[in-house]
């Protein structure tokens, strides 16, 4: 181990955020997130980290680098984004595939939803993922139930219930299973959702700034406030993401 490499071990930061871990060519090994970066790295250098594959990552490292967040939230999401970007090769080999998930959505349904699934099939839903962290996932899932209040509940209770539910009294669903959203709006919802997932956040931003205008024109102020408010979440999303 390096001189160089037992500083920043011995300097980690405390609070939550990202490692990336590289080997000597400067190709990143391994990503991970942790609440407390120190206590984590100290981890896989003391062998407290009883992983089988950990030996193995621990003798490639020549240097680290961290990356500190506001909040776990925030590490999750990046880790997920540093993930993506670099496919580092331990990340597989770390792979658990009872934490990894994909996100799940079948447009051809009535007033579909979003569900967290281990194991796309082949039948005709849209599948976005595999997430690398199974908390990346549910919080990339809280985050579009937050904006977009679709239905969480099971077909079974979309079919029977004959009133709106606590989800709906709170603000987080749109009730459609008592009528108080049309189908045509409620697809709409569905296709925003998805163009997130996609990638497609800019341009969502401005049908979205789009239909806000137009509902303001025509009086629609209500509606025109839930756009707005939809609009300043995605984009303090991305902002948080693009100052990474």
């Amino acid at each position: 181990m390096t001189g160089d490499l037992e500083t920043k071990i011995r300097h980690a930061p405390r609070g939550p955020g990202v490692y990336i871990m590289k080997g000597g060519t400067g190709a990143v090994l391994y990503v991970g997130k942790a609440r407390n970066l120190r206590a984590r790295i100290r981890a896989y250098f003391s062998r407290t980290d009883s992983r089988a594959m950990i030996p193995f990552l621990v003798s490639r490292i020549r240097d680290l680098e961290f990356i500190l967040t506001g909040t776990e939230k925030e590490a999750l999401i990046l880790e997920n984004n540093l993930i993506k970007e670099h496919r580092p090769h331990y990340n597989v080999f770390f792979r658990d595939d009872k934490t990894y998930y994909n996100i799940r959505i079948d447009p051809s349904e009535s007033f579909p939803r979003f569900q967290l699934v281990r194991r796309p099939k082949k039948d005709g839903a849209r599948y976005f993922g595999p997430y690398p962290s199974g908390g990346a996932a549910k919080e990339t899932l809280r985050f579009l139930q937050s904006i977009l209040h679709l239905r969480t509940c099971r077909d079974r209770e979309l079919k029977t219930r004959t009133r709106p539910c606590l989800e709906f009294e709170i603000g987080r669903c749109c009730a459609p299973c008592v009528g108080r959203i049309a189908a045509g709006d409620y697809d709409r919802l569905v296709r925003d959702g998805i163009a997130f997932l996609e990638g497609r956040e800019r341009a969502l931003i401005g049908e979205l700034r789009n239909r806000m205008n137009e509902a303001s024109e025509t009086l629609r102020f209500e509606e025109a406030a839930a756009l707005r408010d939809r609009i300043a979440a995605i984009e303090e999303t991305l902002e948080r993401l693009d100052a990474y």
